[in-house]
C-alpha cells in the first residue's frame, strides 16, 4: 500500500477559518441556461424498476457507473465493491480491497481513468483496480485531510478537470456552518489545494424543500451539463446544483418510497438510478426513466 499525506498548508487553510472568505459557489444562477434535469423523469409515474439486493448487502451505499455503462456499488463497512446488472437487479460479481477486506466506514465510490476509488468520512481515498468475481485486490490509500473539516458523505469523478469530489455531510470546520461543501482532490498531483472548495449557502436549499435541514447522502455529476445531483437521506430529497453552486431544481420523495437514501448515478442512456440502504431488511435499487425528447 502507498501512503500519501497532504501538504500541511491545505489542513492550516482549513483550520484557521480562511473557508469563511468568499468561495466557489456564492453567486446566483437566476436563468439556467437548460431545463432542469430532474424535470426529465417521471417521479410522479413512479419507477421503471426496483429491486431487491441479497441481505448480505444490506450496507449498500454509493453508485458509480463504469465509462461501458456497467453500474457497481459498495459496502459500508469494509472495501468490496460489487457489480449490478442493471436490467434485472441480479449481482454479477464482487472484488475487495485488501486480503482480508480493508475495514473502515466507506462512504463513496467512483470509477476514474481505469481505476476504482472510495473514501471513508474521514476523507481518507482508497484505490485499486478493477477485479473479477472474488479477487482480493492490492490498493493504495492516500490522506486528505478533509475529514478534519467535515464528515465525507459522497464521491464523484470530474474528468473535465481530473478531479474526485468529496461532499461533506457533517460540518467540523466553524466557518462551513451553514453550508453544503464539496472538496476537490487531483489525481494528477494527489493533493487538495485552498482553492478546491465548492460551498453552498443551506439556505438556497432550504428554501426551496420543506424542511429546514438538508444531509447530504450521495452524489452523481451529470456529464452533459456538469450538474451535480445531490441525495439526502433523512430528507428523502434530491437537489440539483449547478457546476457554480446555483440550487436549479428540488424534488422531494415520499417516505415509503426511499427510506434511506444513500447512492445515485446516472445511466449513458438517461435513467436514473437511486440505491436506498436496508436499515433493517434489504437494500433496494430504483431505477427512474427520463422522459422522451419533445
Amino acid at each position: 500500500m502507498i501512503q500519501s499525506a497532504p501538504p500541511s498548508s491545505f489542513v492550516a487553510v482549513l483550520l484557521t477559518g480562511v473557508l469563511a472568505t468568499p468561495v466557489l459557489g456564492v453567486q446566483t444562477d437566476t436563468t439556467p441556461p437548460q431545463p432542469p434535469l430532474l424535470s426529465e423523469f417521471h417521479f410522479e409515474d413512479g419507477a421503471e424498476s426496483r429491486w431487491e439486493l441479497p441481505r448480505r448487502y444490506r450496507e449498500v451505499s454509493g453508485l458509480a457507473l463504469s465509462p461501458d455503462g456497467r453500474l457497481f456499488a459498495h459496502n459500508d463497512e469494509l472495501a468490496i465493491i460489487f457489480q449490478i446488472n442493471l436490467q434485472t437487479g441480479d449481482l454479477i460479481k464482487a472484488f475487495a480491497m485488501g486480503d482480508r477486506s480493508a475495514a473502515g466506514d466507506f462512504e463513496g465510490i467512483a470509477i476514474a481513468e481505469g481505476r476504482f476509488y472510495l473514501v471513508t468520512s474521514d476523507g481518507r481515498i482508497y484505490e485499486s483496480q478493477e477485479g473479477e468475481d472474488g479477487d482480493r485486490l492490492l490498493y493504495n490509500t492516500y490522506g486528505t485531510s478533509a475529514g478534519r473539516a467535515c464528515e465525507i458523505e459522497g464521491l464523484v469523478y470530474n474528468p473535465d478537470t481530473r478531479n474526485l469530489i468529496m461532499m461533506c455531510k457533517t460540518l467540523h470546520a466553524e466557518s462551513l456552518h451553514g453550508t453544503i461543501t464539496l472538496f476537490k482532490w487531483s489525481l494528477q498531483t494527489h493533493t487538495m489545494a485552498p482553492d478546491s472548495i465548492l460551498s453552498i449557502p443551506l439556505l438556497r436549499i432550504t428554501s426551496r424543500i420543506e424542511n429546514d435541514e438538508f444531509n447530504p447522502s450521495g452524489i452523481v455529476r451529470d456529464p452533459r451539463t456538469g450538474r451535480l445531483l445531490i441525495v439526502a437521506a433523512r430528507q428523502a430529497a434530491i437537489i440539483e446544483v449547478s457546476p457554480s453552486g446555483g440550487v436549479i431544481a428540488t424534488h422531494e420523495f415520499r417516505n415509503r418510497d426511499h427510506r434511506q437514501l444513500e447512492g445515485i448515478e446516472l445511466t449513458t442512456d438517461g435513467r436514473l438510478v437511486l440505491a436506498d440502504e436496508g436499515r433493517n431488511g434489504r437494500a433496494h435499487v430504483t431505477v427512474y426513466r427520463s422522459r422522451p425528447n419533445q
